[in-house]
C-alpha cells in the first residue's frame, strides 16, 4: 500500500507537503506512510481516494486501476488543481485566445494528440 500511495503522489506531481496538505496530515506522516514505517488509517485511504480519484480497491489491495473512470473535464479539473504554473498560465491564455487563432491551434492539438497515441499514451 505504501508504493502504492507513493504512485499516487508521484502522478499528480506532488510534493510531500502538498500532497499531505490536500488529505490533511502532515509531510512527515506522508513520509512514514509512503516508507511503510506508518499503515494508513481507513479514514486516510478514503481521503487520497476521494482527493484524487483513486479506485479504493486499487489503493488497499491493488486490484483493477489505479483511477477510477473519469470524463475530460476531470482531467482539467486535476491538471488547474495539481498542474504547474506553467500549465494554468496556459489554460488562462487560451480563455483570452482571438477566434482567428482557434483553428490553427485545433491543428497543433490534433498533431501532438496523434504524436501521444503513436506512444501509447
Amino acid at each position: 500500500m505504501n508504493e502504492r500511495i507513493k504512485q499516487v503522489r508521484k502522478y499528480y506531481n506532488l510534493p510531500m507537503d502538498k500532497f499531505g496538505e490536500r488529505i490533511g496530515i502532515t509531510k512527515s506522516s506522508v513520509s512514514l506512510l509512503e516508507s511503510g514505517k506508518n499503515n494508513p488509517s481507513d479514514q486516510t485511504l478514503k481521503l487520497i481516494c476521494r482527493e484524487f480519484n483513486v479506485s479504493y480497491d486499487w489503493l488497499r489491495d491493488g486490484v483493477g486501476d489505479m483511477l477510477q473512470q473519469t470524463d475530460e473535464d476531470d482531467d482539467v479539473n486535476r491538471l488547474m488543481l495539481t498542474g504547474s504554473d506553467f500549465a494554468k498560465t496556459v489554460f488562462r491564455t487560451l480563455a483570452k485566445m482571438p477566434p482567428e487563432l482557434w483553428a490553427a491551434f485545433e491543428d497543433f492539438v490534433a498533431r501532438l494528440k496523434s504524436e501521444q497515441q503513436k506512444d501509447g499514451q
